[in-house]
């Protein structure tokens, strides 16, 4: 029977091959697969190993780096090499002295094969080499140089020293060239010399490589810094196409497999971080991977033993597993009305069964999908209902009302609300796409690290309010609490550049009670008032404040009194008192009060001065910010601004000083226009005037701007600098109290129709 099963059943004889061809595949491919892998991997840890070791290099010559540097700066800190490099007067006693500094610097640091300094006065060059004391013309040619303006260059060189015997050999040498920073703007080109020994950096790669592999370090140019093969010493390697692949990666350490000279190789470079040289490994390819050739045969044997062994497996599994299968394809049959008996080689089953599960599993999926979807938007729903305390009249099918009964079930609710603070400033700032942005980075940064105390929902209850409802199994540990709430504040202001204060409600052991603990964190929030924006506040801390309601009428009548006297320094003093009061009532006592002191001031001074009348606008607008403040400290400044108002509107009547003052200020701006930070805001508090009355007031005076008055002034100045002294437009600008020198180009144009430099060539001649 079985053997007639593979002639006569169709789906017999594709389950039959398909195991062997799965098998076939399956050990072809785990065995070509093992043995690429292999292979890479081994080129992979020899590469990053390589790495490893390049990198310990390339940190070393970052060491001499840093050391050149530190060198440097102490030669041109010691007043004894400063004078012998500064001097225009050759002096033996200087020199004598400054060799001594050197000679002991040199002893101090081993990669340091000689020292020296130049001076570009009297042309003389000191070296711990010896006489004589001149640079050799590759030095002089870096030293004359001046399109390089950089503090520290370097070069190679082969140096032969004066004493040496003339047969020897050149030493290879990196020659450092430090310039001080005051000769970059002048002609001055004395320098400090610096010859670094070659073998020093020799030695760090010779550990890195074998006999048969090449290391060297070279710049970005491809100019041969240090080879192990000492020949290549200076040579360019730009031209060669492995090594360009270097230089044009972005990549600060790689490796790759090339041909080189007619070989594959495996390359490996690092580049150092601070003197941005590449220190360069070649190792042969085919002694990394001599083994694996031994490996592959032994493999292919394997397999073959391994698919002979997979295809008898393949018929018994074949044999076992078509009874059931065959059954459930003559159940198939009988369903659809199909004819088994006379289409078995013909008809293909399997499509059968595919089409009759595919039906299924199709409905299955779409009543899945339907739930996933949405599940979501009932969770949010029903939690807004928690916190209203309309959950009862939420209606759904039971399916999914279990499910959000079941993630909802908790021991204890608590309801974390938090605010965007200057809610108002961020409207402003902010369009309504970025907002909802803002809101759900909110949302997501405060769920997601609360997730440590206890799970939790949040949800957005208006524009510049965010709930959060905590599911704990145990009361939440306050202290915990608060440092992770600290945490999120943080992030969000470091991230998105605004605050926000954070209310902890009670805490409350049945779910139909969360709108109590919603509550309370409203209430709670109000003490922002007096707390101030990105505040945590919880109940204790509410508890601890002590309130009164009786209004501050005597901090009242002492302010009406100032403001009559017009004497800032007694409103100020007055208003801080009624601050102060206002701090120990509770948040609605508080508005309210504020509220009675502005009805108040516009009753005592609406009489005094009719001209007030005209500023009615005023009164109105501070009377409906002041529902919008959301600190004491902003409510304090509105009231501050009120009192300016009248005392500006009581100093009218005397134009005649108004005058005066605009005058003394047009003489100050004269004096002092060489100041860059001379602006309205500093001067309005001087004068103790708000900076947009002041504005007003300098307008109708003058018959321009604060800042078209100021620019103007300064742009003369300018003008006659520029006919007067040589100086450069970026000084010249510093001296007319601009300091951002493009700011200052395009004013200049904008007022003259020239450029600085147009205007002094074409009015100087």
């Amino acid at each position: 029977m079985k053997g007639n099963s593979f002639f006569h059943y169709s789906v017999y004889r594709k389950m039959l091959g398909n195991f062997v061809l799965l098998v076939a595949i399956a050990v072809l491919a785990v065995s070509s697969t093992l043995y690429f892998l292999f292979a890479s991997r081994t080129e992979q840890t020899i590469g990053n190993h390589v790495i490893s070791m390049l990198q310990q290099t390339s940190y070393a010559s970052n060491i001499v780096h840093e050391q050149i540097e530190t060198i440097g700066s102490h030669l041109l800190n010691n007043n004894r090499v400063i004078t012998s490099l500064m001097n225009k007067q050759h002096s033996y006693v200087q020199d004598r002295d400054a060799m001594d500094i050197l000679m002991d610097i040199q002893a101090t640091y081993p990669f340091i094969k000689y020292l020296g300094i130049y001076n570009d006065y009297t042309k003389r060059y000191l070296n711990t080499a010896g006489t004589p004391f001149k640079l050799n013309e590759l030095e002089k040619r870096h030293v004359a140089d001046t399109s390089d303006m950089a503090y520290m260059s370097y070069f190679p060189q082969d140096l032969l020293p004066s004493y040496a015997d003339p047969s020897a050999p050149p030493e290879h040498v990196l020659t450092f060239i430090l310039r001080p920073d005051y000769a970059l703007t002048s002609a001055y080109k004395g320098a400090i010399v610096i010859h670094v020994d070659e073998k020093y950096i020799l030695s760090t790669i010779q550990s890195i490589g074998s006999g048969s592999d090449d290391v060297f370090v070279m710049d970005t140019g491809g100019l041969v810094l240090s080879h192990t093969d000492s020949r290549q010493f200076k040579r360019s390697f730009g031209e060669l196409p492995y090594i360009q692949r270097i230089l044009e990666s972005g990549q600060t350490a790689d490796h790759f497999k090339t041909e080189i000279d007619g070989r594959n190789q495996l390359v490996t470079y690092v580049k150092s971080s601070q003197l941005g040289w590449y220190f360069v490994s070649i190792k042969p390819y085919h002694t990394l991977i001599a083994d694996i050739s031994i490996l592959r045969g032994y493999t292919s044997l394997i397999a073959l033993a391994i698919i002979v062994l997979g295809g008898m497996t393949a018929y018994f599994a074949t044999n076992k597993l078509y009874n059931p299968l065959g059954r459930l394809i003559s159940k198939v049959h009988e369903a659809t009305g199909t004819d088994s008996s006379d289409r078995k080689q013909k008809r293909n089953e399997f499509s059968l069964l595919s089409e009759a599960f595919s039906n299924v599993i199709d409905q299955a999926t779409s009543v899945e999908a339907e739930k996933r979807q949405s599940l979501p938007v009932l969770k949010k729903t029903y939690l807004q209902h928690l916190l209203k305390a309309t959950h009862a009249d939420l209606s759904s099918t039971n399916v999914i009302h279990s499910a959000i009964d079941g993630h909802f079930a908790s021991p204890f609710y608590t309801v974390v609300l938090a605010q965007i603070d200057r809610y108002e400033a961020f409207e402003q700032k902010h369009d309504q796409r970025k907002q909802g942005l803002f809101r759900f980075s909110v949302s997501n940064i405060s769920s997601e690290l609360l997730q440590k105390h206890a799970r939790n929902e949040a949800i957005v209850v208006d524009e510049r309010t965010l709930a959060i409802l905590m599911l704990p199994e145990a009361p939440l540990e306050p202290g915990g609490l608060l440092l992770t709430l600290a945490e999120i504040q943080e992030v969000i202001q470091s991230y998105f550049h605004f605050t926000v204060t954070f209310s902890i409600g009670d805490t409350v052991s049945d779910r139909n009670e969360v709108h109590h603990s919603f509550a309370s964190a409203l209430e709670y929030a109000n003490d922002r008032f007096f707390l101030g924006s990105k505040s945590i506040i919880h109940a204790e801390l509410v508890l601890r404040r002590q309130t009164f309601h009786a209004y501050p009428a005597s901090a009242e009548k002492k302010l009406s009194e100032a403001l009559r006297l017009n004497h800032a320094g007694k409103i100020d003093q007055a208003l801080g008192l009624f601050s102060r009061q206002l701090r120990e009532m509770s948040y609605y006592q508080a508005i309210l009060s504020a509220n009675q002191l502005l009805n108040v001031l516009l009753r005592d001074f609406d009489g005094t001065l009719p001209i007030m009348q005209d500023y009615s606008k005023e009164y109105f607008d501070t009377v409906n910010a002041l529902q919008k403040q959301e600190t004491l400290e902003e409510v304090q400044e509105l009231l501050r601004n009120f009192c300016r108002l009248i005392s500006v509107l009581a100093e009218k009547k005397q134009t005649s000083k108004s005058d005066s003052l605009i005058d003394s200020i047009c003489a100050y701006l004269q004096e002092r226009y060489q100041e860059p930070d001379l602006g309205i805001e500093t001067i309005a508090v001087d004068v103790q005037l708000s900076p947009g009355y002041l504005g007003k007031l300098f307008r109708s005076h003058t018959q321009m701007s604060f800042n078209d008055y100021l620019k103007n002034i300064r742009m003369e100045e300018a003008k006659k600098l520029l006919l007067t002294t040589g100086e450069p437009v970026a000084a010249i600008s510093e001296k007319v109290g601009i300091l951002n020198t493009t700011y200052f180009f395009t004013l200049f144009k904008k007022t003259y129709g020239f450029s600085p430099a147009q205007f002094r060539e074409q009015h100087g001649k």
